[in-house]
């Protein structure tokens, strides 16, 4: 049964060809005076021409654009608050992230963090609610996180080796301009760690301990069926303009709640994942990609028959005799998809060497995710099934 709840995603969408030309005449509309545009520095920006561009059609239209360059992947506490600095010092009344998910997130943090009077990091820590915002926009060029129309952001503080989120609507980006053609020319280990995030947003909310909620489930199915569809167009033809735009919105749906309403959300496999981040900087996808494998493999049984569904309707596996056997190979399926976009499954596979001297520590971090003993929903894990992952997936 769909339990109850509340949901609002008021972000204006601008989608397709050209769609980023129109970002200083629609933040002009907006009253808007001076724009803080939060960035990676990336070469692309600068050879293509589209920061200049941007920064033209702000100053044409009578907004004053301002650089906040230097994001990262796993944005770090310390540039966002050199933003929050910047923004006070010349009185910016509006947060742009041009790029992808880190650079989105840099934009919120700042933007919640300039009338905040404490440290931007008692958001992350729990100690505060965000009361007030800065507005936020978004001009997309790395579709992955969702976070053009989530209300979630995600920051590293590698003083503390600490990932950390906070949440709120007030941070939620008020206008995306979405241009599947700026993202043609990512590279293809990009666009994977895009595509495998995407997946598992959906999958953190369709693997629930929640009955069967047919509208729902549905909409994810579709969507995962969807993300592998497109994925593998994307990485077969990285020019394809329709597998790209496909592939950015399914992004943004994936993680604006659209298929989280109504149920129980687990997000253990995300918390698990990002200690690797943290500690060792591994972009998420990555994480991810060998994080949930072994998640699945550990918690399946707890309800089957999910994955059971999962594995004869996004992977088109034949109805068995033997449920586990089904689910099972759905598992293993997705395996082979994530390995198919050239992802790692494993600690060092794929452009990964990741350590295992500190697979307690990450265990005992990932445990305390939630504030209790327990994370996740579809199977609670405790330090015990943590480390059980980790090393699972530590070879």
């Amino acid at each position: 049964m769909l339990n109850d709840f509340r949901f609002m995603v008021d972000t204006q969408f601008i989608f397709g060809h050209g769609a980023h030309r129109s970002c200083g005449t629609e933040l002009a509309g907006k009253e808007t005076k001076k724009v803080l545009i939060c960035h990676d520095s990336g070469p692309f920006l600068y050879d293509s021409g589209l920061l200049q561009q941007i920064k033209d059609d702000f100053s044409a239209a009578g907004v004053t654009p301002y650089e906040l360059p230097g994001v990262v992947p796993n944005p770090r506490l310390s540039l966002v608050r050199e933003g929050i600095d910047l923004c006070r010092r010349e009185g910016i009344d509006w947060v742009l992230g041009l790029g992808g998910g880190s650079s989105i997130d840099t934009a919120k943090a700042v933007a919640c963090g300039v009338p905040y009077e404490g440290d931007v990091w008692d958001f992350f820590e729990g100690k505060a609610k965000i009361q007030k915002a800065l507005p936020v926009a978004v001009i997309l060029t790395c579709p992955a996180t969702g976070s053009e129309s989530g209300a979630v952001s995600v920051i590293n503080n590698s003083d503390i080796h600490v990932k950390a989120l906070t949440s709120s609507d007030l941070i939620r980006p008020r206008v995306a301009f979405m241009n599947p053609e700026l993202s043609l020319s990512l590279p293809p280990y990009t666009t994977a760690c895009g595509v495998v995030d995407m997946f598992s947003h959906i999958m953190e909310r369709y693997f629930s301990d929640s009955d069967e909620i047919n509208t729902i489930d549905y909409m994810a199915e579709g969507l995962m069926k969807s993300v592998v569809q497109f994925g593998r167009r994307v990485h077969q033809n990285p020019g394809d303009y329709a597998a790209r735009a496909e592939i950015m919105w399914i992004g943004t749906v994936a993680h604006n709640n659209t298929v989280g309403v109504g149920r129980n959300q687990d997000w253990s496999a995300h918390n698990i994942a990002n200690e690797l981040s943290a500690l060792y900087d591994v972009p998420h996808g990555a994480t991810l990609s060998i994080i949930t494998p072994y998640w699945m493999q550990y918690v399946y049984k707890a309800h089957l028959w999910r994955f059971e569904r999962f594995a004869e309707v996004v992977f088109g596996i034949p109805h068995g005799d033997d449920p586990e056997v089904t689910a099972l190979a759905g598992i293993d399926a997705c395996t082979a998809f994530f390995r198919e976009l050239g992802m790692p499954t494993c600690f060092s596979e794929n452009r990964v060497e990741i350590p295992t001297d500190r697979l307690e520590e990450m265990s005992r971090t990932a445990s305390k995710a939630f504030g209790s003993d327990t994370i996740g929903s579809f199977m609670p894990l405790k330090y015990e099934d943590i480390l059980a992952i980790f090393k699972a997936a530590a070879k």
